[in-house]
């Protein structure tokens, strides 16, 4: 009898949409049911003023027909957390890449940063959103430069769209989101793969997650930074097609 194809989930990140997987879908598995949604904001995706990662986790569990494979980028893969810990028979296994529990550093939480430059890029991103998606993708391509194709591929479709509307309410959403407490009731099984090169989830962040998860692994690509995925893709595709088909 054969397998049924696996359901899988791709989340992006804050300030992007779902074309920043244009690349990575076509190397994944030909079999699997890929869904690539939009975070509240982002993308075509509506924004009704306010944004909440639980709840944008519950928008995504009402979407999932059937236990899912989640990949989640960044605050992407936050909301893949959230999603875990309050839809457990949604989940059947999760990818975190370049995420986070918690964001923000705290005095029982030195894994954070303490003066996240994100902020800076709120009045960036909305005051020409082309230019500085291109410099902030540029920059995650420092030491991959063979693939900077890719980016020229995927650059146009990202940006169609402009800058969310949720930018600045999916930016405190990420500061005030805080998964610490819940990370060792998640019973899916994680694969966290993070760059070292990464400025704004340094792979302590990803230690931190694979210390307190109780089924993850880790993987750390020396010379990616926070776009892993796009970067060096080949090597991402074939780790995430093992982990869950293994799952």
């Amino acid at each position: 009898m054969q397998n049924p194809a696996k359901n899988v989930y791709l989340i992006h990140g804050w300030a992007a949409n779902h074309h920043i997987f244009d690349d990575l879908v076509p190397r994944l598995p030909a079999d699997w049911r890929i869904h690539t949604p939009d975070l509240p904001g982002h993308g075509a995706a509506p924004f009704g003023g306010t944004f909440d990662v639980a709840a944008a986790a519950d928008t995504l569990a009402a979407q999932i027909d059937e236990p899912a494979c989640i990949l989640g980028w960044s605050l992407g893969g936050q909301v893949a957390l959230y999603l875990a810990a309050r839809h457990p028979k949604k989940v059947r296994a999760l990818c975190l890449t370049a995420s986070f529990a918690r964001f923000q550093a705290a005095p029982d939480y030195p894994e954070g940063l303490s003066n996240p430059a994100l902020a800076k890029m709120v009045a960036l991103f909305g005051q020409d959103y082309h230019k500085y998606m291109k410099q902030f993708l540029q920059l995650q391509f420092l030491y991959a430069k063979d693939q900077q194709p890719i980016l020229e591929k995927i650059l146009p479709d990202i940006v169609k769209h402009g800058a969310p509307a949720a930018l600045q309410a999916a930016l405190d959403a990420v500061a005030a989101a805080d998964a610490r407490a819940f990370l060792p009731q998640i019973a899916a099984p994680a694969l966290l793969i993070f760059g070292g090169k990464d400025s704004i989830t340094p792979p302590r962040m990803g230690e931190y997650l694979h210390r307190h998860l109780p089924h993850s692994e880790l993987h750390i690509i020396e010379k990616a930074a926070h776009a892993p995925f796009l970067t060096h893709a080949a090597q991402f595709a074939a780790w995430l097609a093992d982990f869950f088909n293994r799952c």
